[in-house]
């Protein structure tokens, strides 16, 4: 496909591709055929009818409107790939405006018109650069930790006929009550509680401590003043009645708790103290190299964006901090809150948090933009059999069918390949500065493909113009924090107020 590139200013790209020969035939075929389906003559079931009595339904604009909307998606990414390879700084940022230009039985040309990412005016010392390698230490204490991590894991629940203290963990049923009335979403049964975990209101945990099985024990709390606006400031009781008490019971730091981690140093088994000691101080020093050769590439890349200069506007900032907010909506919601009740709980208004994801946007794109253009300025580039080559280790990977990844990566090779540019240009960077040895030979699993394309397609649509005209056609309870993974309360359970 030849691609016409006219670049102008603020950004603002135009790709002027042609969709022809047997590419427009298939899709004129297809277009009928979609067009066909729908239509209803007597005698016939819908689209059932013979071709040449459908004919007569169809007229040619129809079908060479719809083979337009077939074909569209398809040409739009096409030229944007070969577009990239002449200049990957004009990747899109906004989706294309759309304009067709020719349209008769034999193709069409269409303008594809769209912001690409602001461009770099500075571009800070990206090679050579010396960040120190700060490893923290690994002592006995940090061996101790571990140790006693791997103990709490391995401790067990037992049934604790005494009361119960702060790290006992209870199960009870509540009711609450504000006014002497039930209030919704206020009651729970068998609800598993660690007291002293901060999971509920303050005040409402220390109430349970000294509570046996079978208690019934009266909760009085004030709900704090940011939170869900039918409850803010209200005081509260909470009827609970516990129905068991259970503490931890930790395992004997011993030979035989060693052996029964099963763990491996090499080919060789773990089983004495010693030896877990050894074991895990040798697995802290590898993890405190890691994060902190980690440390240093991140001292890296930030020396280079912060130095590098990018002019950003408002639009570009303005559409990215509301992609954000849409991502921020999305993880409240799956916790069980609105966005409203977000916003009474953190005591945040849209305008703060609008300004808040602007600066999140700005560095961000600056990153992006700035990354970006070092691969530009080196010609890195990514190749279709580098695609090919990505989709086929995913597949691999995965025992999957090639075809079936792609689908998964939303057949959009343009994604994929920005996706493996990216990736190409972080190994350029650690391969030409002090954190080198840590990306020789570098090699990650590559992540399993999403049911749906992870990356943002635009998805062109125009109608045609009358194919004799031959004209352009313009076309409760908060959790601390919302994106915590674990499934939220009802929104009035005498949770914790949001952090």
């Amino acid at each position: 496909m030849s691609v016409k590139i006219t670049k102008k200013e603020n950004c603002v790209v135009e790709l002027s591709a042609t969709c022809e020969g047997k590419v427009f035939e298939d899709a004129k075929k297809k277009a009928f055929n979609r067009l066909a389906s729908k239509i209803q003559i007597k005698g016939f079931r819908k689209g059932q009818a013979p071709e040449a009595m459908l004919k007569g339904r169809i007229s040619q604009y129809e079908i060479l409107n719809e083979a337009i909307n077939v074909t569209l998606n398809e040409v739009y990414s096409a030229a944007v790939n070969e577009a990239l390879k002449e200049d990957r700084r004009i990747r899109p940022y906004s989706q294309p405006r759309v304009t067709i230009d020719k349209l008769d039985a034999n193709g069409y040309t269409a303008t594809f018109t769209y912001t690409s990412l602001p461009q770099v005016s500075k571009l800070a010392q990206y090679k050579g650069l010396k960040m120190p390698l700060e490893v923290a230490k690994v002592g006995a204490k940090e061996v101790d930790a571990e140790i006693n991590k791997l103990l709490e894991e391995q401790s067990t629940l037992v049934l604790k006929e005494g009361p119960a203290a702060l790290g006992d963990t209870v199960v009870l049923d509540f009711k609450g009550y504000i006014d002497g009335k039930e209030f919704e979403g206020g009651a729970a049964q068998n609800y598993t509680l660690v007291l002293g975990s901060n999971q509920f209101i303050p005040g409402f945990e220390d109430q349970l401590v000294g509570a046996k099985d079978g208690d019934k024990v009266d909760v009085n709390v004030t709900f704090p003043t940011q939170y869900v606006k039918d409850l803010a400031g209200k005081a509260a009781k909470f009827v609970c009645m516990i129905h068991e008490v259970k503490t931890k019971e930790v395992p004997a730091l011993d030979d035989e708790f060693v052996k029964d981690l099963e763990l491996k140093d090499g080919d060789k088994a773990v089983e004495t103290l010693e030896e877990l000691k050894k074991y895990e101080k040798k697995v802290l020093t590898k993890k405190a190299e890691t994060d902190a050769k980690n440390a240093q590439f991140n001292a890296t890349i930030d020396a280079i964006v912060n130095g590098s200069e990018v002019a950003l506007g408002d639009e570009v900032l303005l559409r990215e901090a509301n992609e954000l907010r849409k991502d921020l909506m999305n993880q409240i919601e799956s916790n069980g809150l609105t966005f409203e009740q977000y916003k009474q709980i953190t005591g945040q208004t849209d305008e703060l948090i609008l300004e808040q994801f602007k600066a999140q946007a700005k560095e961000n794109l600056k990153r992006t933009i700035v990354l970006n253009e070092i691969g530009q300025v080196e010609r890195l580039t990514i190749t279709t059999n580098d695609v090919k080559d990505f989709y086929a280790s995913v597949a691999k990977q995965y025992s999957m069918e090639v075809e079936a990844v792609k689908a998964a990566y939303g057949n959009d090779d343009n994604a994929v390949a920005t996706q493996l540019f990216n990736q190409k240009v972080i190994n350029f960077i650690r391969l030409n500065n002090n954190v080198a040895e840590e990306a020789k030979e570098e090699k990650k699993e590559e992540k399993a493909p999403a049911k749906k394309a992870t990356a943002k397609k635009a998805a062109p649509k125009a109608e045609a113009p009358k194919a004799e005209e031959e004209k352009p056609a313009e076309k409760k309870a908060p959790a601390k924090k919302p994106a915590a993974k674990k499934p939220a309360a009802k929104k009035a359970e005498p949770k914790k107020e949001a952090e």
